[in-house]
């Protein structure tokens, strides 16, 4: 089942992020960049969004979109942001996006992407940025295969310090 997060799933999800993260040897940064897993409500309020899959009870997988003015700039080009690189013509991101191992290949993540895309789409939003670390291949691959297509990446420097590949998905 494919639910609104509340803030009483925050445990859970932390959980669910916090074991990809130990999967893939990522570090966990309370007061960083995992912040919003700690104030779900208030960081995906309105009209952002957050939900999570639930199985027998248990919060196996999440999803996120964050809404925002379509980002100037020749759209499917990476642009300079006030933070970090972007992707121009974009007017909302899918982010968040992790199933526990055991959910995988079940259709849990295909499920929330649907969700997340067919909210956007309501929204009236016309293109998504997805952004995934380079180590998350599997996640590429279901992207891809989503239909989103990589255009390049970014390199979040320190205290992030990593590269993301940039993902476009065209929600018309």
């Amino acid at each position: 089942m494919i639910r609104l997060a509340t803030k009483q799933d925050e445990p859970q999800i932390q959980h669910v992020v916090h074991t990809v993260y130990d999967e893939y040897g990522f570090g966990w940064e309370p007061d960083g960049y995992v912040r919003d897993l700690y104030d779900i409500e208030n960081y995906f309020a309105a009209p952002n969004a957050f939900w999570v899959a639930e199985v027998d009870g248990q919060i196996v997988g999440c999803i996120g979109i964050e809404l925002f003015p379509t980002i100037h700039g020749e759209p499917g080009t990476i642009v300079d942001g006030k933070k970090k690189k972007r992707i121009a013509g974009t007017d909302c991101e899918l982010v968040r996006l992790y199933t526990l191992p055991e959910a995988r290949g079940k259709q849990v993540g295909l499920q929330l992407c649907q969700t997340c895309i067919e909210y956007a789409k309501s929204q009236g939003r016309t293109l998504m940025e997805i952004w995934s670390d380079v180590e998350l291949k599997r996640a590429h691959a279901f992207y891809e295969k989503l239909g989103a297509k990589n255009i390049g990446e970014r390199y979040c420097p320190p205290p992030d310090d990593w590269t993301e590949f940039g993902f476009i998905y065209d929600l018309r």
